[in-house]
């Protein structure tokens, strides 16, 4: 069984939205899911009805609640923690049982159907040791979750090939369909009337060549055994992978955010499109890529034809 998947929970609809998406998860990954439910330290020493304090017995009742979800999944494990913050709790679970992934769910204020970064949420991508996948509100009542459509933002920056890296893998292992997207501003206006004058006649089809080319070279290193799909879209980054969303079943990025090494750190692409998105989003840190998902990939390169060019 591969590196485990983690995930939060504490009996709300955003928490339950990550249980749906993470079992889904461990089991195309074949995976173990721990499922973490965070408490303060001082929850343990007041009496019960204390709000909005827990005790023993509302941590049962929300291990029966993910029990019943969970019903028929024998891969999977509770493990109480007492910490600071709920985001600290996972952090600390997921650095300890060497995860592959941590999954949670999104903002209690956005609308159904978009992702959209809570506190917890946030406090989760701040900094976590692994990659992190967000579901949208409402997950857990839609349509059954299938992974058939994936796609990853995509601008040819170490960034965004570990996140074509790992998309890979997934698309792999799922079967699915793997849709890479380079949003650029490709147009004259995009410079400054006075500059226009020094360029080459051709210059903007030259730099739109260059990125096609880019683009497919990227397509080639993982083009074989699955469906690859490219598009080289003029307009702004977030609006681009925003309206893409809606027609993904996984949306893989890369983050661009600064911090340490193997972390994730949103930055403001990142965060933009996680405040919009229209399908779950999986957000690779730098260096943070070391999950089953990159082994498969790395294991399907190799034996591919594309492997041999």
């Amino acid at each position: 069984m591969s590196q485990p998947i983690v995930v939060g929970f504490d009996g709300s609809e955003r928490s339950h939205d990550a249980l749906v998406l993470a079992r889904e998860l461990a089991s195309v990954l074949d995976s173990n899911l721990i499922v973490v439910v965070a408490y303060t330290p001082e929850e343990w020493l007041w009496a019960r009805g204390t709000a909005p304090l827990r005790g023993q017995e509302e941590l049962r009742e929300i291990e029966a609640k993910a029990n019943a979800e969970l019903a028929g999944d024998g891969g999977h494990e509770f493990k109480s923690v007492a910490c600071v913050s709920a985001g600290a709790a996972l952090h600390r679970t997921a650095e300890s049982e060497h995860a592959q992934l941590v999954v949670v769910g999104s903002s209690h204020h956005g609308p159904v159907g978009r992702v959209l970064l809570g506190t917890v949420t946030q406090a989760v991508l701040d900094a976590a040791p692994c990659p992190v996948l967000v579901a949208p509100a409402g997950f857990a009542g839609a349509e059954p979750p299938r992974l058939a459509r994936i796609g990853v933002g995509f601008d040819d920056t170490p960034e965004a090939r570990e996140a074509l890296e790992v998309a890979h893998g997934l698309a792999a292992r799922t079967g699915a369909s793997l849709e890479i997207v380079w949003a650029a501003h490709l147009v004259a206006r995009a410079l400054p009337r006075a500059f226009a004058g020094y360029l080459e006649p051709n210059y903007f089809e030259n730099v739109r060549r260059e990125v096609e080319e880019r683009l497919e070279h990227a397509a080639s290193t993982v083009r074989g055994e699955l469906p690859v799909r490219t598009e080289l879209v003029s307009g702004d980054t977030v609006d681009v992978l925003t309206e893409r969303s809606a027609h993904l079943d996984l949306l893989v990025l890369g983050s661009r955010g600064y911090g340490p090494l193997r972390r994730v750190l949103l930055g403001s692409v990142s965060s933009a499109v996680i405040n919009r998105a229209r399908c779950p989003v999986l957000v690779i840190g730098r260096g943070t890529r070391g999950s089953d998902a990159e082994a498969a990939a790395a294991a399907d390169a190799e034996g591919s034809p594309a492997a041999a060019g």
